[in-house]
């Protein structure tokens, strides 16, 4: 796709929405209209122009397990708190961003299975990208798996046991 766009307000009222993907396109703008989705448990926005900072609130109400890949855009200063007291986050990639120096509490890197950040924004990151081109910088969670879609039509039952995701990583 190359949809250029900001996220329609109108998606503040998608609030039992599970999975978000709107990976390589060309949206831009904010991302607060997120914070209303209290049901989210997979964020797939990388390779976009996203920019400011990410909501206080993002996946402050969720229960499941979390995967997120928002690698590739411009969002800015630091991760929201939110994250910092999340025991469900499965994975975060976020690197390739503007984030602060530091921006990930290390409570983030303690609670992750999968956490990719560039250095500077991760110092308790045990991998992380410093600006070459080493491949861990362009990992991409693979959506059409993560999904379930390589399960054809009975995907929810294929991925059944795979504790939300955990086994699919």
């Amino acid at each position: 796709n190359e949809l250029i766009s900001t996220i329609p307000s109108s998606f503040s009222n998608l609030e039992s929405l599970k999975y978000l993907v709107l990976e390589s396109n060309r949206f831009n703008g904010t991302v607060d209209v997120l914070e209303s989705m209290k049901n989210l448990t997979v964020l797939l926005i990388r390779s976009n122009s996203f920019s400011a900072a990410l909501p206080d609130g993002l996946f402050s109400g969720t229960s499941g397990n979390v995967v997120v890949d928002i690698g590739d855009n411009k969002l800015t200063g630091e991760l929201p708190t939110s994250f910092a007291n999340m025991s469900n986050l499965v994975s975060l990639i976020g690197a390739k961003n503007l984030f602060a120096d530091n921006a990930t509490q290390s409570s983030v890197c303690d609670n992750s299975t999968l956490l990719v950040m560039d250095c500077d924004a991760c110092e308790c990151c045990e991998v992380c990208c410093d600006g070459e081109d080493d491949g861990v910088c362009d990992f991409q969670l693979d959506s059409h798996t993560l999904l379930g879609y390589d399960c054809g039509a009975w995907y929810e039952y294929c991925l059944q046991g795979a504790d939300d995701f955990v086994g699919v990583l």
